[in-house]
């Protein structure tokens, strides 16, 4: 499937990496296998709010705490 995603971090796994990202398609947070995109294309857009803020919501929809909280 074709997506414009918002990648805001990458997450290394003992066998996988993952891109963190907001999906346009889906219109929420989902999670990207790196061994599984096939192809990408950058653009020239800026992400829609700032960086710490989607990671800041994407910790908060996946109950994921801060590191050293």
């Amino acid at each position: 499937t074709a997506r414009v995603i918002w990648p805001i971090a990458l997450a290394f796994f003992e066998r996988v990496r993952v891109v963190v990202a907001w999906c346009e398609l889906r219109r929420a947070y989902r999670h990207f296998r790196t061994d599984r995109i096939t192809r990408v294309e950058l653009t020239d857009e800026r992400l829609p709010r700032r960086r710490q803020q989607l990671l800041s919501e994407w910790r908060e929809a996946e109950r994921v705490a801060e590191a050293g909280v």
